[in-house]
C-alpha cells in the first residue's frame, strides 16, 4: 500500500534533507509533471497512443478540468469525485483509519465492513478532510528576495519561513476565506516556490467499505507485490452547509456539488491503452546527490526499518493480550507494516540499480563539465565539496542519535519523563531561543497527550522495549558510545549485560509511583536541578539519554541548515548540465502536490525466467484462499463466483471477472486512491500500490520495473453491487459499458 506512516520527527528530517528536483530523462512514461506543464510534454505522440483532451482539460481555472475532479486526503492520500452529490472514489487502505475509528467491539466495520444504506446513515470520518485545488503560481521571485548574501545558514531558512508564511497569508486578502486554504511549498531544493491555493472540505463520510479481508486482502504478504488480489477501495461523500460553504459535520448539512466529476469506463481495457493518472504524490528524490542517497541506504534507511520491526513485534503482542486494544492498534500496526516493506523495497532497489555509483559517475562528469566552464566555475566550483563534506559530517554521529531517540520514545513513560526535562531545559534559555513545544501554552495539549491511555500502558512490553534500545545503544562502535549510559553498566558486557539492562528497564518502567500519571505530571512543572536530584532510575536515565542527544540535534540542525543554503546551487548546476549536455526537460520532484502522469497498460519481467501478465481475476482471489487471514475469502464472495453471479463485469480475454491491472504511470506514496484514467479522462481503475521491484523509484525510474498496481473499476462496481448490497451508489454515477454488458444488466 502506498500510504507511508511516519512519525513526526522523522519526516521533518525526511523534508529537511530531501532535495526535490528530477528531470525527464529517456524514458518516455517517467515525470510527475505540475498539472499545468502539459505543453512541455509530447502532445502528438500522446494523441497517437490515446490521449484525447487538451490540457486545458486537465487543468483550468477558467473552467472545469479534471483537477476539480481531484481531492487531496488530508491522511496522505487521493481520491475522486465520481458523483454530482459529491461521492468520492478512494482506497480502503486510505479510508481505513476512519474504519477503524467507527468501529469498536459491537460494531466490527474491520472486519464485516460498512454500509450505508441511505445518505441519513452515512457516518463521520473522523480527522479527515479534503482539499481541492483552486489554482496555484510561481512565487520564487517575491519568497527568494529575503535571502541576503550575509545571511548565516539558520538566519536564511528562518527568512525563507517567515516570507512563505507571509505570501500565503496576503493570498487571502480580499476574498471569501470560507474552507480557503493557502500554502507555499518547496520546490527543486528551495530553487522555486509555489502559491497553493485549496478548498478544504471539514464534513466528510464513510459511505461504503468492504471488510478488511476483501479491501486487504493479502495483507502484508502481498503488500507491493504482483499478482495482487485486493479490493482495495472504499466510498466517501464530501458535505457542506446548507449555504453551500464549508462546515463541520452536522445533520443539516448537504452534499457538497463538485464542479466536475469523473465518469466511470467500466468497457474494459487491454495491454498498450493509454493510461494516465492525477494525485498527490508524497515526496520523490530523484535527483539526490550521491553523498544524500548513499546516507539514506546506508543509515537513515536502515536505522528507521529496525525500529519499525522492533514496533510491530510490541503491538502486535499487546494485541495478543487485548482484543479491544487489538482493534485500536490494527491501524497503527497497518502503517507501520506498509511502511516498513516500502522502506526494504527502497533499500533493496537503491542497492540493485547501483545508485550511488551511477550517480558518483554523473557528478563526475558535471564535475568536468563546471570546471570547463568559467561562469559555471564560479557559481558551483564548490557546490559537489561542500555537500560530500556535510554527509560525511552527518554519517559520524547520525547513528548514535538515532539510537537515543530510541531509548527515550521506547514507551510512554521515557516518553514524558523526556519531555519533563525537555521544558525544564528549556525553561533556562533566554527567551528567544526557547521551543514553542516546551512552552506552558502548549503544556495542557502535552499533557493530554502524554496521560491519554496511560491507564493501559503495557509495563512488560515497555520493558523489553527500553532494554532493547538499551542494547542498541550499547552495540553502538567504541567511538560513538555514550559515557553516561556506559556509567550504568561498568565493568558488565555481553550476557552480563544484557541482564544488567533488563533489570534497569524493569526497575524503571515498573515504579509504582508511576501507576498514575499524577506524579509524572508533577514532574512536568518541575526545574532541571530538581529533576537531577531525584534518585529514580527512569529519570536518571531520561536525563542521561536527553543530554548526549541533545548535542547531537543541534549539529544535525547545523548540518541541515548548511545543506538547505547549498542545495538551490546543486540544483541550478545540475539542470544548467543536463540542459547543456543533454538536452532534458525539467519536472520539480513530488511535493505532495497535484500531479499528472501517464503511461500505459503493461506487465513486465521482474527477473529472469519470470514474466508477468498485466490482469489478474477473481479465479486468482479463489487460488489464494487459505480460509485463515490474510488470505481468507468471504463465504459470499465464493458463492458468488461458483453461481457466476457477476454478469456485466466479465473480461472476455479472462473469461472473469478482472481484479487488478499494471501500468507504466509514475507513482510513488500518496498517489493511493488516485482514479487511473483512459485518454477521454475516464476512470479505468483505482491505484492502489507499486511493485516491489520499482520501490527505488522515488531515486530513479526504470520503465522495465517501475509498475503501478490498480483496482479495476469493474472489480469496483461488482463488489459494490453484488458483494456489499450497494448498488444504489452505481444510479448515481456516469457508468459506460459496452453493449453486451449493458444488455446483462
Amino acid at each position: 500500500m502506498f500510504r507511508k506512516a511516519l512519525t513526526a520527527a522523522l519526516l521533518i528530517f525526511a523534508l529537511a534533507i530531501s532535495p526535490s528536483a528530477s528531470y525527464f530523462t529517456s524514458h518516455a512514461d517517467e515525470g510527475m509533471w505540475l498539472p499545468d506543464a502539459l505543453d512541455k510534454l509530447p502532445l502528438a505522440q500522446l494523441k497517437k497512443r490515446g490521449f484525447e483532451l487538451k490540457p486545458e482539460d486537465v487543468y483550468s481555472t477558467s473552467k472545469a478540468s479534471l483537477k476539480d475532479a481531484i481531492v487531496q486526503i488530508s491522511i496522505g492520500g487521493t481520491g475522486s469525485f465520481v458523483s454530482p452529490d459529491g461521492l468520492i472514489l478512494t482506497n480502503h487502505h486510505v479510508a481505513f483509519s476512519a474504519i477503524t475509528r467507527a468501529s469498536s467491539t459491537e460494531r466490527d466495520y474491520i472486519n464485516n465492513g460498512f454500509l450505508a444504506s441511505a445518505r441519513g446513515e452515512e457516518i463521520a470520518a473522523q480527522g479527515y478532510t479534503i482539499s481541492i485545488l483552486q489554482d496555484f503560481k510561481d512565487v520564487t521571485a517575491e519568497v527568494a528576495a529575503v535571502v541576503k548574501p550575509e545571511m548565516t545558514p539558520e538566519e536564511r531558512q528562518r527568512a525563507l519561513a517567515t516570507k512563505q508564511q507571509e505570501v500565503a497569508r496576503a493570498a487571502l486578502a480580499g476574498r471569501d476565506k470560507e474552507g480557503i486554504r493557502t500554502q507555499v511549498v518547496e520546490a527543486s531544493g528551495g530553487y522555486q516556490y509555489y502559491l497553493y491555493t485549496y478548498l478544504t472540505l471539514r464534513d466528510i463520510r464513510l459511505v461504503y467499505a468492504p471488510p478488511k479481508s476483501i479491501g486487504y486482502f493479502g495483507g502484508d504478504p502481498d503488500n507491493f507485490e504482483w499478482p495482487r488480489h485486493c479490493g482495495d477501495f472504499s466510498f466517501l461523500r464530501a458535505y457542506v452547509g446548507p449555504d453551500g460553504k464549508p462546515a463541520a459535520f452536522s445533520k443539516d448539512n448537504v452534499p457538497f456539488k463538485p464542479k466536475k466529476f469523473l465518469t466511470i469506463n467500466a468497457a474494459g481495457i487491454k495491454e498498450g491503452d493509454f493510461a494516465m493518472v492525477m494525485g498527490h504524490p508524497g515526496s520523490t528524490f530523484r535527483h539526490r546527490e550521491s553523498y544524500s542517497v548513499e546516507f539514506r541506504q546506508n543509515i537513515q534507511l536502515p536505522d528507521q526499518i529496525a525500529q519499525w520491526r522492533k514496533q510491530i513485534e510490541m503491538l502486535t503482542k499487546i494485541g495478543e493480550k487485548n482484543p479491544a486494544q487489538k482493534i485500536r492498534l490494527a491501524d497503527t500496526i497497518f502503517g507501520l507494516s506498509n511502511s516498513l516493506k516500502s522502506y526494504e523495497g527502497a533499500v533493496a532497489g537503491l542497492k540493485r540499480m547501483n545508485l550511488v555509483a551511477r550517480k558518483r559517475a554523473e557528478e563526475t562528469e558535471m564535475k568536468k563539465w563546471i570546471e570547463g566552464n568559467a561562469a559555471a566555475k564560479a557559481k558551483y566550483g564548490q557546490v559537489l565539496p561542500q555537500l560530500e563534506s556535510l554527509y560525511g559530517d552527518l554519517s559520524a554521529f547520525s547513528s548514535t542519535q538515532n539510537a537515543l531517540g530510541q531509548l527515550l520514545e521506547s514507551g510512554d513513560l521515557l516518553s514524558a519523563l523526556q519531555f519533563a526535562y525537555g521544558r525544564a531545559v528549556d525553561r533556562e534559555k533566554p527567551a528567544n531561543q526557547r521551543i514553542p513545544q516546551f512552552s506552558d501554552a502548549f503544556l495542557p495539549q502535552a499533557t493530554a497527550q502524554l496521560s491519554g491511555g496511560w491507564g493501559e500502558r503495557q509495563l512488560e512490553q515497555e520493558a523489553e522495549a527500553l532494554a532493547d534500545a538499551l542494547a542498541d545503544v550499547a552495540n553502538l562502535p567504541a567511538n560513538s558510545k555514550v559515557a553516561a549510559i556506559e556509567q550504568l553498566f561498568v565493568g558488565k558486557t555481553g550476557d552480563e549485560r544484557r541482564k544488567a539492562e533488563a533489570e534497569l528497564a524493569q526497575q524503571a518502567v515498573s515504579n509504582p509511583k508511576y501507576k498514575s500519571f499524577d506524579e509524572v505530571k508533577k514532574l512536568l512543572t518541575a526545574s532541571a536541578a530538581d529533576l537531577r536530584a531525584l534518585n529514580d532510575p527512569a529519570v536518571k536515565l531520561a536525563i542521561a539519554a536527553f543530554d548526549a542527544k541533545a548535542p547531537l540535534d543541534q549539529k544535525q540542525a547545523q548540518v541541515l541548515n548548511n545543506v538547505t543554503k547549498i542545495r538551490p546551487l546543486y540544483v541550478a548546476a545540475m539542470q544548467e548540465f543536463r540542459q547543456a549536455t543533454k538536452g532534458m526537460t525539467y519536472y520539480p520532484d513530488a511535493n505532495f502536490t497535484l500531479r499528472f502522469t501517464y503511461g500505459e497498460v503493461k506487465g513486465y519481467k521482474p527477473r529472469d525466467a519470470v514474466t508477468y501478465d498485466y490482469q489478474t481475476s477473481l479465479r486468482g482471489v479463489l487460488e489464494k484462499d487459505t480460509g485463515e487471514d490474510p488470505f481468507a475469502v468471504p463465504t459470499k464472495l465464493k458463492d458468488l463466483a461458483q453461481k457466476k453471479d457477476y454478469a456485466g463485469y466479465v473480461e472476455p480475454r479472462l473469461n472473469d471477472v478482472p481484479v487488478a491491472f499494471l501500468a507504466t504511470t509514475d507513482i510513488t506514496g500518496g498517489n493511493s486512491g488516485s482514479p487511473i484514467m483512459n485518454g477521454r479522462g475516464e476512470i479505468i481503475g483505482l491505484v492502489f500500490d507499486g511493485n516491489y521491484e520499482g520501490l527505488g523509484g522515488d531515486y530513479a525510474f526504470d520503465l522495465s520495473l517501475n509498475r503501478t498496481l490498480s483496482v479495476d473499476i469493474r472489480y469496483v462496481l461488482f463488489l459494490t453491487e453484488k458483494f456489499g448490497g450497494a448498488g444504489y451508489l452505481l444510479n448515481e454515477m456516469q457508468i459506460k459499458r459496452t453493449k453486451a454488458m449493458a444488455a446483462s444488466k
